[in-house]
């Protein structure tokens, strides 16, 4: 027969597999249930999946435009003006990915703010894009489904968007400021 250390690891693999469980989110009660699972634990990065996909892809536009941004000023930006720039970029050039960023922004009173609000879908109401959803918390939320069909909540869409704008304007003009520093390095002192 099995040992106890068998029988153990029996009775503890399966309960392990649940918390690590990702929930299917192309409809709303999935999407929210992986929320609600990500909320339970604290974790901002496992609830990053169930946030609207237009802020998970705007955060992630946001890094890498930062991180492109970061990279040209520490190689091309004269030494002296290196440490405004680069504290101009904000703490998206210094997040790896948008997960990170996420993570970042949406601390504890930001999860808490969700986990009373996250709960089983009571109602559904469509409100031109977005679903506005009822939940049996008695919470109110905005979800709306992506191109890939998951749905996601709706968390700070069109700052996130507004961001990302202002990131890439910023990286257009860091480049042309980078070119021009590039130059006069390459032209040497007079």
């Amino acid at each position: 027969m099995f040992s106890s250390k068998y029988s153990c690891l029996f009775a503890v693999c399966p309960l392990l597999m649940l918390g690590c469980r990702t929930h299917d989110a192309t409809d709303v009660r999935g999407a929210l249930a992986g929320a609600a699972a990500a909320l339970e634990g604290s974790d901002a990065a496992r609830l990053f999946p169930y946030i609207d996909e237009r802020a998970r892809f705007a955060l992630a536009s946001t890094v890498k435009s930062r991180a492109d941004a970061r990279r040209l000023i520490e190689s091309d930006y004269p030494e002296a003006e290196r440490p405004a720039a680069l504290a101009a970029l904000g703490e998206a050039a210094e997040a790896q990915s948008a997960t990170e960023l996420f993570a970042r922004r949406c601390t504890e009173p930001c999860l808490s703010a969700l986990a009373a609000q996250v709960g089983a879908p009571v109602t559904q109401t469509a409100v031109n894009a977005e679903l506005r959803v009822t939940t049996s918390r008695g919470g109110t939320l905005h979800m709306f489904a992506g191109q890939d069909g998951r749905y996601g909540i709706v968390w700070n869409t069109a700052a996130t968007m507004a961001e990302r704008a202002q990131a890439s304007r910023d990286l257009t003009q860091i480049r042309e400021n980078a070119a021009i520093y590039r130059k006069r390095r390459d032209l040497g002192p007079k």
